[in-house]
C-alpha cells in the first residue's frame, strides 16, 4: 500500500469515528441534531470518497480508465446531495446547527491527517 493508500484509510477512519463520537454526543441533546448531523457528515463522506476516484484517474499509472466506472461515484455523490437537500429544506426538524457540526467534523477528519503528515516529516 502506498503512503497516499494509507492517509485515505486513515482519513476514512477519522471521518467515521469523529461522526459517531459527535452522533453520541449530541444525541444525548436532541435526537435531530445527531441525525443532522450524520446526513451532513455521510454527504461529506461520500465527496472525498468521489474525489478519491476523480483523481485517482488523473494520476499517471491509469489502471482504470474511462468515465463509465465514475459514474457510480458520481450517482452516490448526487444522490446524498440530495438527501441533504430534501433533508434541510422538507423536514422540518432538521437541525442546521447539526448539518454545520457534521459537515465541520467529516472535514475535521481530513485536516487532522494535514498535521499527521506534517509530524512524521519533521522527524
Amino acid at each position: 500500500m502506498t503512503a497516499d493508500g494509507a492517509a485515505l484509510r486513515r482519513i476514512h477512519r477519522r471521518a467515521i469515528v469523529f461522526t459517531t463520537l459527535s452522533a453520541a454526543v449530541t444525541s444525548f441533546y436532541d435526537w435531530r441534531v445527531a441525525l443532522s448531523l450524520t446526513i451532513a457528515a455521510a454527504v461529506v463522506v461520500f465527496s472525498v470518497l468521489v474525489l478519491e476516484k476523480l483523481t485517482e484517474r488523473l494520476v499517471p499509472p491509469q489502471a482504470k480508465t474511462g468515465f463509465r466506472r465514475l459514474v457510480p461515484f458520481l450517482l452516490v455523490t448526487a444522490a446524498s446531495v440530495l438527501l441533504l437537500g430534501v433533508a434541510a429544506f422538507r423536514w422540518k426538524d432538521f437541525s442546521l446547527a447539526g448539518g454545520a457540526i457534521g459537515i465541520s467534523v467529516a472535514v475535521a477528519a481530513v485536516v487532522s491527517e494535514g498535521f499527521v503528515r506534517e509530524e512524521s516529516q519533521g522527524e
